[in-house]
């Protein structure tokens, strides 16, 4: 089994540095340094030794001028072997953070590219883990490998001295490093197995806690602290017992590993006495030996390490391929067009979300570029995954979604998203300034574009009252903005992307009368040279869109005008007298 695993790892290993090499090439020229300045400290290292027990042999002896050379050989080495480990700290250092860099944005972007079916499955902590974590262990492997090659290769050549030097001592020390060897490799194997449970563990323990911070007011609200607390001191407690066992087990073979060092060194001090004696080995040849006994033992050390390193670089990399490779991806056409009119049309389109019972069934209508329309019904019916399927957060089960004409399934990304806008109902407000969540979705903003936005949202007078005005940070979530003000900043945002499409989706359910007057007014402004189209569960606030569609249980079941509903659609009846009721209520 263990002769079948070796292969299996070597090949997983190396397939994996190939996959992660395209992250690092950038920085290849500091990993050469590196590489040049490691071998260096290597070669010196092996030297100094050399030279130390010249000075301990010339002490001995009384030859003080002898001292003093290889006194200021060993002092000329060691600062020569500062300046090199400086420059070697400074490329590794330069190499790591861009290769990190390039591993991380690599991430970020394969994970905006994942599906929203996936995201729906995946908690948080799934992909904030693999950026935060594993990116690092990845990036790290470049470095701890050629450090681990460079001391094992020198060592060895130590090792090949002392076979020259004395054959008996030479085997001794191999019959102890097998004995290590071993010992490192259940250490590692045991480790590893445990790593692997604790990092799912501390993923799900993440995913909580990022709820917990995003959720806090609701959280709150609800009077559930003490449900989110034990949920997360449950998560947090099964983590770091995970975390406690696998260092528990890797302390207890270190005590089995160092104590084994102990009796090398014992060993060999009894051996080095007695060779003496029988006049099988001179005092100098002893002190040599002695002075390198740590860099031979060193050499295990290294190969447990190059192991370690190696099952941990193999797992981080096989979690972080397993974003960037999945097939869960969303899929876009190649045709590009640069400008739409804003026509679009859903031909025999049904949906539904993974094997629940359809939402959309057989939905069939035409917008015309520039039209108002109206999407009306009762929450649940299948209204918001109209939008969802317009921008292509989702695919149709069947059926042909058309924009000017063209299948989306043909378009490419920016041919649909970017001439789409979305104002939902929760916008998402970044934890930026309030500029910063404008000019982030339009590169090259003016100042002038992002005020009359704001102005046409009407949002421009609440933030030049703000101390900093435009500049003023938001918190995360928008948590210092009201409802109202979260959604008139989501409406400001889309404005400024000047899309031929702007779809309303609830944007005005959290916004006070005199708000929402004001937001149908700029509505209505846009009237004729947008395509808009509106969610609203309030008849009032779309009465006069050029057309409204009437959305039953995923069907479409009445479209015209209000007045033309109100005369024939007795579904739209019921509903625009239970909303008159409920306004004579308030």
């Amino acid at each position: 089994m263990e002769q079948e695993e070796f292969p299996k790892q070597k090949w997983e290993t190396l397939k994996n540095i190939r996959k992660s090499y395209v992250y690092a090439k950038e920085s290849k020229k500091n990993f050469i340094y590196y590489l040049i300045g490691t071998v260096l400290l290597c070669i010196i290292g092996a030297i100094v030794p050399i030279y130390a027990a010249k000075q301990i042999l010339s002490l001995s002896e009384g030859l003080l001028e002898q001292i003093l050379y290889a006194t200021c050989y060993v002092f000329v080495l060691e600062v020569f072997r500062n300046f090199v480990r400086f420059f070697t700290d400074q490329n590794a250092s330069k190499f790591y953070r861009t290769t990190l860099k390039n591993i991380q944005i690599g991430i970020s972007v394969e994970i905006l590219k994942t599906t929203s079916k996936e995201f729906n499955k995946k908690s948080s902590g799934y992909f904030i883990e693999r950026i935060s974590s594993d990116s690092g262990k990845i990036a790290d492997i470049y470095l701890n490998i050629s450090d681990c090659f460079t001391e094992i290769i020198t060592n060895c050549g130590i090792l090949f001295s002392i076979f020259i030097l004395n054959k008996y001592i030479f085997f001794f020390y191999v019959f102890f490093l097998v004995i290590l060897f071993l010992v490192q490799k259940k250490k590692n194997d045991v480790y590893q197995k445990n790593d692997k449970a604790y990092r799912n563990k501390k993923e799900r323990a993440t995913s909580l806690i990022s709820e917990l911070v995003r959720g806090a007011k609701d959280v709150k609200v609800l009077n559930a602290e003490n449900s989110f607390i034990n949920e997360a001191q449950k998560r947090i407690t099964t983590a770091q017992e995970w975390r406690y066992k696998m260092f528990l087990t890797h302390r207890k073979y270190r005590l089995i590993y160092d104590n084994l060092r102990d009796i090398l060194d014992f060993g060999y001090i009894l051996l080095m006495i007695y060779m003496i004696n029988q006049n099988m080995l001179v005092i100098s040849t002893a002190i040599i030996i002695w002075n390198y006994r740590h860099q031979i033992v060193y050499t295990l050390d290294y190969v447990g390490m190059l192991m370690e390193y190696i099952k941990d670089f193999n797992l981080s990399a096989n979690r972080v391929f397993q974003i960037i490779e999945s097939d869960q991806k969303e899929t876009f056409g190649t045709s590009h067009l640069d400008h739409i009119h804003g026509d679009f049309e859903f031909k025999h389109v049904s949906f539904s979300y993974e094997e629940n019972e359809p939402v959309l069934k057989d939905i069939n209508f035409k917008i015309k570029a520039n039209e108002t329309v109206s999407f009306v019904g009762k929450s649940g019916s299948g209204k918001s995954t109209i939008f969802s399927l317009l921008c292509k957060l989702y695919e149709p089960n069947s059926g042909t979604i058309t924009i000017d004409g063209k299948d989306i399934q043909t378009l490419d990304k920016d041919s649909i998203r970017g001439n789409i806008s979305i104002i939902n109902q929760s916008p998402y407000i970044f934890n930026m300034s309030i500029r910063e969540n404008l000019t982030i979705v339009k590169e090259g903003l003016t100042e002038k574009e992002m005020i009359e936005a704001c102005k046409m949202a009407c949002l421009h007078d609440f933030i030049t009252s703000l101390p900093n005005g435009y500049d003023t940070v938001v918190g995360e979530g928008g948590v210092s903005l009201s409802g109202g003000q979260r959604q008139r900043l989501a409406i400001a945002r889309a404005l400024v992307q000047k899309t031929e499409i702007i779809l309303f989706d609830e944007a005005t359910s959290a916004l006070d009368n005199e708000t929402q007057r004001d937001i149908q007014t700029a509505i209505e402004n846009m009237q004729g040279e947008y395509t808009i189209l509106i969610i609203a569960h309030r008849l009032s606030t779309v009465i006069n869109s050029d057309r409204l569609i009437l959305i039953e249980d995923g069907k479409i079941s009445g479209t015209g005008s209000h007045k033309e509903l109100l005369k024939t659609n007795k579904a739209y009846q019921k509903l625009y007298e239970l909303e008159l009721k409920e306004t004579k209520k308030n």
